[in-house]
């Protein structure tokens, strides 16, 4: 109270306070258009928060479909980290607009509306205290010598409680003018310097998420550099061969008119003379090493079925394997159905090349959308004629199915075209004839072969399922064993378990389904289509119903009973196809959930032989030993650690002395170490030395096995599980530098986002290897 030096109510305590209400109502007004100000500006942030959102949400629709061929094209999955980044941003701003809200406005508005309020309000009833204060003291001073003592008494007390009245809201108003004067020295830069903090502490957040996402966007933008030179380069060789194909086609026709020999085209596409069948008989010869080339290709008319429809342009095409197709365009849109050169796939290595390509192929080029129609040239003839003696340039491919009526642009063209056809024909039949007589002459060599196709047949299938030269129900049911349901001998099962590596029929199937997916993962062979993946596909080829009804009907394939839990799992009898739906499930619900058929090891005294067992199997590659462990197991075994197997005390870490003092709590606790300060690992350079803390998993993908993987995977394997160092599976992978095995957990569901005990994921670690060449890699590493 220092402002007020005397108190007592005189002409200067009534001036200063009025100097001080002159204050308060020009602070009012100040406050008032702050206040205003403060309002506008929080508009503005929240303004610029749902401006940063709706950017992100347009960016994510722009680019982020990771089914999208055009996002594919134009990065859209490795946006999704910039997406992140600018929602995280817009957050940040967010709190930043909470804070102008509750630390400036709503202070603001408690000084207007509370404290000089109640300074007006005080000096309202003081006011009106000295207004009454003034009428009792007129009264009083007004009373005559002879006035009665007791009217003298009541209006001596009247005049004592206004003034009491009086001095009691004066002092009132003192405080509420004191308390705006000591909230104005304060409140103000108290506000304004949270204000400052919390822009201090915004851009603080987004320099710390930007320096975070700065080692990724300098690589994407060195990828993007490199694909922009790239294609750079390819715009050049594209126009470069144009103007070669332009001029070779022009010499070609001039030499076809000549009845010359062409030579090879620009495209790498070998075009072959009228009057060389030798040169042809080699193309085709070269077929049986893997190489398919281009004999001739070209547009012409075709003929419809019908004499009064219209003639249709279509693409044809003959090849090295003898075989003559067109294309039949289903009404795509044209910049679907650009064709891609095979020579221009060899110099796609920018950021996303190789994810582009893979989609292309799947999206554009196939044969279902251009509509792919071949014609058996082993059964057909040609004739320089059409049944129209007054049509040009035609001719025809007549086969027992159908006649083929053609006409070519020119005179040339048809020509070339029949020459070719001709010779591609006769090279066919002189194969035939060649084939027939070294079959008659070598019968040993031919018996020899036959007897290695069944185990041929099935490499030769998987290899071609993406061709769809064999479904994948033809490659499995090959496999020993699976030609019947495991469970009931039904022929040719359609229906699989993925865990426990059978075929089963739709019946048996419907039963397994009916177990739960911990015990078996049903999946059709027709229609699940995705999920025949290449490991899954060798997993099964490794086992077959076979050797899984071997070790699952153990008991009922041995000829002596052993102990009691055979002979009881013999009383149960095998189903046949077609046995009640009710003596499949007691069948099956022994067989896989009471385990009653298995024969189990011997148990040794003394521990769990089982789990060393199991981990040495890993460690060789016996996958069939770690299924049969597996299954004969009452227990998880597939997520045991190194730790349960071996002694830890004395295979690394010690607990330092300083450690013995922690509560028994902080005992129990494993305290991990960075990878990078392992003695183990440093003096190897090998991560695979230090296996404190792994599971098989980590065990499998140190030694490289997708096949052994898959099978752990499928029996319930932890795919993030961290060992002694934090490092999961992905980490190992990563640090092997095994790509392919790091891109199959990836696509299963291993978070890229954990790290280790270093502080590093696996995006970290693989960057620190140096450049990510794998592209793949690189976009299932930050989409995760």
């Amino acid at each position: 109270m220092a402002a007020f030096i005397k108190l007592e109510d005189s002409p200067m305590f009534q001036k200063q306070i009025c100097s001080l209400e002159s204050m308060a109502d020009e602070l009012k007004n100040r406050c008032q258009m702050l206040t205003e100000g403060s309002i506008k500006y929080r508009t503005a942030l929240g303004e610029a928060y749902n401006a940063d959102n709706r950017f992100a949400d347009s960016l994510e629709a722009f680019g982020c479909g990771h089914e999208d061929p055009i996002s594919a094209s134009i990065g859209g999955p490795i946006m999704t980290k910039f997406i992140n980044g600018f929602r995280e941003l817009a957050s940040y701003k967010e709190l930043l607009c909470s804070q102008v809200e509750h630390v400036l406005i709503d202070r603001l508005m408690h000084f207007t509306t509370v404290d000089l309020q109640d300074a007006k309000q005080s000096r309202q009833r003081f006011d009106k205290a000295m207004t009454g204060y003034s009428q009792a003291r007129e009264k009083f001073v007004s009373l005559k010598k002879n006035t009665p003592e007791d009217v003298v008494a009541v209006l001596e007390e009247d005049l004592e409680n206004s003034k009491s009245a009086f001095e009691r809201n004066r002092f009132n108003l003192v405080n509420s003018l004191m308390n705006i004067e000591a909230k104005k020295k304060y409140e103000f830069l108290e506000s304004i310097s949270a204000i400052m903090d919390g822009h201090l502490r915004y851009f603080k957040l987004g320099y710390d998420l930007l320096s975070q996402l700065e080692p990724f966007i300098h690589q994407v933008l060195t990828y993007a550099q490199q694909a922009k030179e790239l294609a750079s380069a390819e715009k050049d060789k594209l126009e470069k061969r144009i103007q070669e194909f332009r001029t070779q086609a022009e010499i070609d026709a001039l030499r076809g008119s000549s009845n010359l020999e062409p030579s090879t085209s620009s495209g790498g596409i070998h075009v072959i003379g009228v009057n060389t069948d030798k040169n042809i008989e080699t193309i085709m010869q070269s077929f049986a090493n893997g190489e398919v080339e281009i004999i001739k290709q070209g547009y012409l008319l075709q003929r419809p079925s019908s004499l009064r429809g219209d003639w249709k342009r279509r693409f044809f095409v003959l090849d090295s394997q003898g075989t003559l197709y067109y294309y039949r365009n289903k009404g795509t849109k044209p910049m679907g159905s650009l064709h891609q050169y095979p020579g221009l796939a060899e110099h796609n290595s920018g950021v996303f090349s190789r994810f582009r390509a893979n989609h292309n192929r799947s999206s554009s080029f196939n044969e279902d959308t251009l509509g792919y129609h071949p014609i058996d040239l082993r059964i057909s003839t040609i004739k320089m004629d059409t049944e129209d003696t007054d049509l040009r340039l035609c001719f025809r491919i007549i086969s027992p199915l159908k006649t083929y009526t053609l006409q070519a642009e020119n005179g040339a063209d048809r020509m070339d075209w029949v020459n070719k056809i001709t010779a591609v024909i006769t090279s066919l039949f002189n194969y035939r004839i060649r084939q027939q007589l070294v079959e008659n002459n070598d019968y040993t060599r031919r018996a020899s072969s036959n007897a290695r196709s069944p185990k041929s047949l099935p490499s030769l299938g998987i290899d071609q399922i993406g061709n769809r030269t064999d479904p994948i129900s033809t490659v499995l049911r090959e496999i020993s064993g699976n030609d019947v349901c495991a469970e009931c001998n039904a022929p040719e099962p359609d229906w699989a378990s993925l865990n426990l590596g059978i075929l089963l029929c739709i019946e048996c199937s419907g039963v397994h389904r009916n177990l739960g997916v911990h015990i078996s993962k049903v999946r059709s062979l027709t229609l699940d289509v995705k999920v025949w993946e290449s490991s899954i596909v060798e997993l099964f080829r490794s086992l077959g119903n076979a050797y899984c009804n071997y070790v699952w009907e153990g008991s009922l394939l041995q000829n002596e009973r052993a102990d009691e839990s055979n002979a009881l799992g013999t009383s149960i009898t095998k189903p046949c196809a077609k046995d009640p739906i009710s003596h499949r499930e007691k069948y099956i619900n022994a067989k896989y959930v009471e385990k009653l058929l298995i024969i189990r090891d011997a148990v040794q005294p003394g521990g769990l032989p089982n789990l060393a067992n199991i981990w040495q199997a890993v460690k060789t590659d016996d996958l069939r030993e770690v299924y049969r462990l597996i299954a004969i197991s009452d227990f998880n075994i597939v997520n045991i650690t190194f730790d349960d197997v071996f002694t830890i005390e004395l295979y690394h870490h010690h607990v330092d002395a300083q450690d013995s003092s922690l509560d028994s709590k902080k005992e129990d606790e494993r305290e991990q170490y960075d990878p990078s300060s392992c003695l183990r690992i440093k003096d190897s350079n090998e991560s695979g030395n230090c296996l404190q803390g792994c599971s098989l998993l980590h065990l499998a993908c140190q030694y490289g096995n997708p096949v052994m993987v898959e099978l752990l995977l499928q029996f319930g394997a932890d795919i993030n599980m961290r060992d002694f160092h934090g490092r999961t599976p992905l980490l190992h992978c990563i640090s092997k530098g095994n790509n392919q095995l790091a891109k199959l957990l990836l696509r299963r569901g291993a978070r890229s986002t954990i790290k280790d005990a270093g502080g590093l994921s696996a995006l970290d670690r693989a960057m620190e290897k140096g450049a990510i060449t794998d592209e793949e890699l690189f976009i299932l590493l930050s989409e995760s």
